[in-house]
Order: structure tokens, then sequence, then C-alpha cells
């Protein structure tokens, strides 16, 4: 409950109603003035309040109208700068600032930057595909530039954005109060057109949203007058006129037919939109190395288009592409070149970006509008194609009818004005000596009354008459407009009895409304076919490389390498190992918490720096360090092999833990690329953790060493082959508090294990020395004075890939 200050006592249901009763009209009592308290459920007063807010988001500002297709903001634009400024299409430009503070001041109270931005958003030619205001200055680009404040632009309406509003004057549309009463202004704009699809609106709301692409006019123009023609059609019928979107910079809509009908059909979904491209023209030579991207995706900007691009040259992930300029301007339009290198196919190299970069693009589709709903308000709704143009046909019905409606009563207005001059004239003298004869105009009006049959209207117009027009020219000018007008009169009478006629006026307007501001599609139609299957092979070099892994987890690519000190690594780090592999295959990154991590080689950034953490490139747990690491190139890893007795095959990971479990696993499981969330390859319990991970060898035996001290020397062939993720069986039976640091496997007699102790000291112990047992013991004490620290690597060999190159 909200906050309340608590009674003294408790009082009756009649005395508070009296104490209420008894208090003044401001609220307060009359004796001491405290203000009265009422108890409210917080739950259902914010319910309430944020329903209220959530209702005037999506009626006042955020969702379109789907009879003139504006938003309340660009309404009252384009209302002021036609009404209040008379900024028509022959108009003088006015600055901007004006505009937006008219806009703000008398009819639209928020933020005057929210109304510049809608503004300049109807002026831009690759935002709406007809403009509907003609602005003079910088009002943004389509390279993504914002446009200059509004006291450095100016504006002024376009020729079609008057189609919305030149029947305001015929009382087509009704009038609502301001914010303040001041003044009104319309509910909706009479608009001649359904400018909703024409222009698209995009819009979020609280729950709702709005994303309607542009159309073409001469096509939705084409699918009103078959829906005035024909009841009863369907989506798939108007899909004839309407080929799809079309979009003010082009693009090719690459949507099959039959989910386009599902998106038009439903009032939602995705499309699918790419830019096109072409080879490089000069004269009549056609270069084979430059491509022109000359139209491109809905809402793109083509300069983060051409930083896209420009980072895939940068980075080397498209070898074939060798430069990406953009020569984008007025007069040459959308112009972005690449430059490829000679012999290589353009396809490919397209089929690259649209992959990616924003050049394809997915169109959501959302159809939500605001609908009325009989009772003057307008109530949000996801429409299907029939809905949307039924909804302005009827509409527009509406409006047409209202408007002849008008002028029938301003011509007989007309009309009767017309009569009362055509009864005087009849009478001329008489109406004249009764002037001359009168007292004054109101003494004149009641003789002319009485001698005629004329009302107060006809009476008033006579004599206000000028006396030129009382010549038998003027007089036969005004019987032959009196005429003129009883034939329109009744023309108009004839429209407005038959609603057949009606529509045919409908259908006529739409014609030559069409007639004057239709143009050519923009947006070319494709089909699902055009999209080329890719395959990431396809655009990687092959190149023999080094994978260098540190302590902390940080990667890098590095070609050539003369010693393992020479390369950077970032303070308090170490190398871990340097893994040898080509650009086309994948390396196996093997954490302590039990995953492994894989991808592709040509995937690692080549630096000469720190090179790139593993986290960025996949989700590794908190304090989770990277064991070993391992590329699938077969020059150093075999190739999967089938084992008799094996469900598995080989080669196997060898895998002990912290807590002396040990496992064999097969390799083939994790050579694929995996996702960021990597593979489990080891099981373990809580506390847990992998200290050793090592590709078996033709080792028979191995050593487990532990900080204690302590050796376990046993056979490999003990350790069990696990046909997926577990925890494995006992290596070495632990104290509880020892651990295992790691192992070694052991093929030669040379071969040993290189453990430091507490006192920093190396510490060697050979095979010979210590006899091999089962696995599942607890090892040889070594010392009962020092405990080890860390298990010694063995120093890391470099690949001679000179050598091995010219072997190959």
């Amino acid at each position: 409950m909200a906050p309340k200050r608590t009674p003294k006592r408790k009082q009756s249901k009649k005395a508070v109603a009296a104490k209420s009763k008894g208090s003044n009209s401001n609220g307060s009592n009359g004796s001491n003035g405290a203000d009265r308290i009422e108890y409210v459920s917080i739950s259902q007063e914010t319910r309430r309040r944020y329903l209220n807010y959530a209702m005037s988001v999506i009626t006042a500002r955020a969702l379109p109208d789907i009879r003139d297709g504006l938003k309340p903001v660009q309404r009252r634009i384009l209302y002021v700068m036609f009404n209040g400024l008379r900024l028509t299409f022959d108009a003088k430009h006015r600055k901007c600032s004006k505009i937006c503070g008219d806009t703000t001041g008398n009819f639209h109270p928020h933020g005057d930057v929210a109304v510049y931005e809608a503004l300049c958003r109807m002026a831009q030619d690759f935002s709406l595909r007809k403009p509907l205001i003609d602005g003079q200055g910088n009002f943004g680009s389509m390279m993504g530039l914002p446009a200059a404040a509004s006291r450095y632009t100016e504006a002024r309406l376009t020729t079609i954005a008057a189609e919305l509003m030149s029947e305001l004057r015929y009382q087509t549309v009704d009038m609502r109060p301001t914010y303040d009463a001041v003044t009104e202004e319309p509910v909706v704009l009479p608009a001649r057109y359904p400018n909703l699809l024409v222009n698209g609106a995009h819009g979020i709301a609280v729950g709702m949203m709005t994303n309607i692409p542009p159309h073409n006019l001469g096509e939705v123009v084409s699918a009103c007058i078959h829906m005035i023609d024909h009841s009863n059609v369907t989506v798939a019928q108007l899909l004839r006129y309407i080929k799809g979107p079309d979009f003010p910079l082009g693009g090719r809509l690459i949507t099959d037919r039959r989910s386009m009908r599902k998106v038009y059909e439903e009032g939602r979904g995705s499309l699918k939109v790419r830019g096109e491209w072409k080879q490089d023209r000069q004269g009549r030579k056609t270069l084979a190395n430059q491509l022109v991207i000359y139209s491109m995706p809905y809402s793109v900007e083509s300069g983060n288009l051409v930083n896209e691009i420009g980072s895939v040259v940068q980075n080397r992930k498209l070898p074939q592409l060798l430069d990406v300029v953009d020569e984008t301007s007025d007069d040459n339009g959308l112009r972005i070149v690449l430059e490829i290198k000679p012999g290589a196919d353009p396809e490919a190299v397209m089929a690259y970006l649209y992959k990616h970069t924003s050049l394809e693009q997915n169109f959501n589709f959302n159809s939500t509008s605001l609908i009325p709903d009989g009772h003057g308000l307008t109530v949000p709704a996801r429409l299907n194609l029939v809905e949307m143009l039924q909804h302005f046909l009827d509409f527009r019905f509406i409006t047409v009818r209202r408007r002849f409606e008008y002028l029938l009563e301003q011509l007989r207005k007309r009309i009767h004005i017309l009569e009362g001059f055509e009864i005087v004239f009849n009478g001329l003298d008489k109406a004249l000596k009764i002037i001359r004869n009168s007292q004054g105009k109101q003494d004149a009006a009641q003789k002319l009354m009485r001698a005629f049959p004329l009302d107060e209207i006809q009476t008033d117009a006579i004599l206000v008459m000028q006396l030129y027009k009382i010549s038998t020219l003027e007089i036969d000018n005004i019987l032959e407009e009196l005429a003129e007008k009883r034939a329109e009169a009744k023309r108009i009478e004839r429209i407005l009895k038959s609603d057949k006629r009606l529509w045919g006026v409908v259908k006529n307007e739409l014609k030559e409304l069409a007639d004057e501001y239709a143009d050519k599609r923009r947006t070319s139609i494709g089909s699902t076919d055009e999209i080329a299957e890719f395959d990431p092979e396809a655009y990687i070099v092959r190149e023999n490389a080094n994978v260098v892994v540190t302590q902390d987890g940080w990667i890098k690519r590095v070609g050539r390498m003369a010693k393992v000190e020479s390369t950077r690594v970032r303070e308090g780090d170490a190398v871990l190992n340097v893994v040898p592999g080509s650009t086309l295959d994948q390396m196996i990154f093997f954490s302590s918490e039990g995953v492994a991590y894989t991808m592709r080689i040509d995937g690692i950034p080549a630096s000469a720096g720190y090179g790139d953490p593993l986290g960025k490139h996949f989700r590794l747990g908190d304090g989770a360090k990277i064991v070993a690491a391992l590329s699938t190139d077969v020059r150093f890893v075999p190739q999967d092999k089938k084992k008799r007795g094996q469900a598995t095959p080989a080669p196997y990971l060898l895998v002990a833990t912290a807590k002396g479990q040990v496992l064999r696993i097969s390799l083939s499981t994790f050579r694929a690329i995996s996702t960021k969330a990597g593979r489990k390859f080891c099981r373990l319990s809580k506390g847990d953790r992998v200290v050793f991970v090592e590709l078996a060898t033709e080792a028979e035996t191995m050593f487990l060493a532990t900080k204690s001290a302590r050796i376990l020397h046993f056979p490999i062939e003990e350790v069990p082959i696990l046909g997926g993720p577990g925890k494995g069986v006992r290596g070495i039976k632990l104290q509880d508090d020892d651990e295992v640091l790691g192992g070694v496997q052991l093929i030669a007699a040379r071969d040993c294990l290189r453990v430091k102790n507490e006192h920093d000291k190396l510490l060697t112990f050979g095979q010979m020395k210590y006899n091999v047992t089962s696995r599942g013991g607890k090892g040889v004490k070594t010392s009962h004075r020092t405990d080890f620290v860390e298990i010694v690597r063995p120093h890391i060999e470099l690949v001679d890939w000179t050598a091995m190159e010219e072997s190959e």
C-alpha cells in the first residue's frame, strides 16, 4: 500500500463521509486545512498508470495511422508547413528551426530534436520512396552522416505532399483541439494515395512495433483499382500487381514468391534483400578486376558497409579482394568499387561479402498500425495486404463523399444568392426605387423582403452588390453562372446518390495521381535460387603457420619462427606450446574444465603482437586454463583409423586429472569446428580439474607425478578407452592433501620425467629406476623433505617450414 497518514483513532464510515462533505472545495478541511487522504493499491495504481503510458505511446507517438500512413509528429509537421506557414512546393524555403518551433509550440508538446529528426527523414530520398519534404541543405546522407542543425537547413513541401492535404479545405476530415486547446488540428490527413505502403513506416511502441517497407506507387495504385473493380480479392491476386517492396536504394529481393505471399497474408515475416553488383566498365571495355556495387539493402549505410568490406581486406579474410573505394556522389549515385585479384572469381568474392557483411539483410516485415474502431478512436492491429488497402479505400471513399457534400453545400449557398439576384433583376426598377427611398440599409432590406420573395442572406448580398453589376452584360454573366452552378449541383447530387459513381470518382482520381507520380521499380525481383552455397574453404589460401598458445590463454598465428623466445608475450605470461599446421586445418584447445574448443587456424589472428585471448572466441569458464593444444594437420596428427575391438577410431587422447583420474578418448569427436560452448572431453567431479592432455603415442607406459613427490609408473593399456566424455578410472591413489601435477609418456629408454621441487631444483626421474606397477596404487615416495611444484615440459621444437615445403 502507498504510505498514508495514520489516523489517531478509528472513525466510522459516516464520520469519514461527513468530514469529506464538510471539506472546502480545494480539498482541505475548513478547521485545520488537512489534505484528503485516499488509500490505494500500489500494484493497481502502477498497472493503471503504465497502461495509460503504453496506450499513449502506441496511439500518439510510435505507430502510423493506416489512413494517411503518418505518425502524429509527421502529420503535425506537414500540417504546420501546409496550413500555418504555407510552405507549398512553389513557396520559398523556410528555416527548419522555424518549422520545428511552430510544431512543438502549437501542436506537438515534445522535444524539438525528435521533431527535427522526423522532418529530416521525410526529406531523405534514401529513406522514403516519395519524400514529402523538399530540403535545402544537409539532411543526412546514405553514408550515415548526420543532418546539419535545424538553424542551417531550410525546407518546403514536395508536390506529392500536397496530395495528402489538398482536401483539408473541403472539411473532409475531423478536427480536434490541440494539446493546449488553443487551436485545432486534423485527426488524420485526407491522403489521396496509400502513403503507408508507398513510403513505409518504422516505429517501436510498448509491447509492439511496426516495420513496413516502401512500395512502388504505380503498383499500389493498380492493386487499389483492382480491389475497387473486384470484390473478395485475395493477397495472391494483389501480388500480381504489387511485386514486393520497392526500396529507395534499389537492392534485389531474393525471397521466393510463396514466402512473400505468406508475409503479406500474415502481416509479418522476413524478406531477404541483397545489394546488386556488376563488373566495372571503361568505355566499351569491361574491367575484369573491378566490381561495382550500385544498390544495397534498405537502411544500410554505405559508410558502414565500406568499413565492413575494408575490415575484410585489412584482416586478409578474403585474399581475392584487394581494395575497396567509395565513389558515391550525387552525380554517380551509389558506387562502391571493389578491386579483386586478376583471375579471381567475382561470384565467389560477392558470395563471401553477402555472407559476412551487411550487403545482404533480412527485412523484418510487421504491418502493425492504427485503424479506426468506428467510435472516433484508433486501435493497433496487424493487417494483411488486403486489409491495409481496404482500410485506405474505405477512408478514401468517405473523404470523397465528404468533399462532394461540402462542395454541394457551397454550391447551394451560391445558387441561393444568385437566385436572389435573378429575382431582383426581373424587377430592377422597382428594387432601385425602394433602395433610393429607404432610410438606410436595414430599412431597405426590410422593404425589399416585403416586395420580393427574398430572405436575409439574399437581401444582404443584393445590398452590398456593386452598381456596375446592374448592367445588362453583368446580369447575363450572373445568369450564366447560375445555370452552371445548378448543373454542377445536379451532377454532384447524382454522384452522392450512387456508391458506384463515388467509387468511379475514387478510381479515376487514383489513376490521375499514378499518371503524374508513378515511376519505375528500383528494387529488382530475384529468387532463392540465386543464393549460392557458401563454402568457407574456397576463400582460404593454404599457408603453413605456427599457432602460439600461452599459459594465460592468449593465441596468435605467425609464419616463420626462428626461436620460441623471440615471440612477444604479455608481462608475466609464457609460451605454453607452438603448434604447427596449415590454415585449412583446425586447432583444438583443451581446457582444465574438461572442454575442448575447435576453430579453424585461419580464424586465429595473424599478429606480431600478443594476439587475442581465447575467451574472445569461446565461452571459457571462470578460472579455466588451457592445458594443451593440437592441430588436425595430417602431417603432425594421424588420421582417424578404426582399431580392432574398439568402438571409436584412433588416435586417442590421454587425459589425467588433479584427483588422479585417467582416461582415453578418441580425437575424432573434436576435429570439427565447435560452437563457442565447446565440447566435453572429460566429466569432472567437484573440485577436480584436468592437468594433463596428450595425444596417445606408441608409448606403453607413463609416469604420473603428484605434489607430495610421489611417482607412479603404470601401463597405458590399463587406461580404458571411453566412447564419450566420462570420469575415467583411478590412475593413482592420493592422500587428502595431495594432487596430480601431470604426467609423461615413456617411449624410448631415454625418456624421463623432469620436475621442479620447492627449492626450485630440477629433478630427473628415469623409467629404469621405477618398476611398472598397476594403475591405482599410491606410487613411490621420492622425497620426504620437499614437494614437487611443477612438471617441466620438454623443449618446444619448431618445424622447419622451408625444408618441409621443399620436400613437399
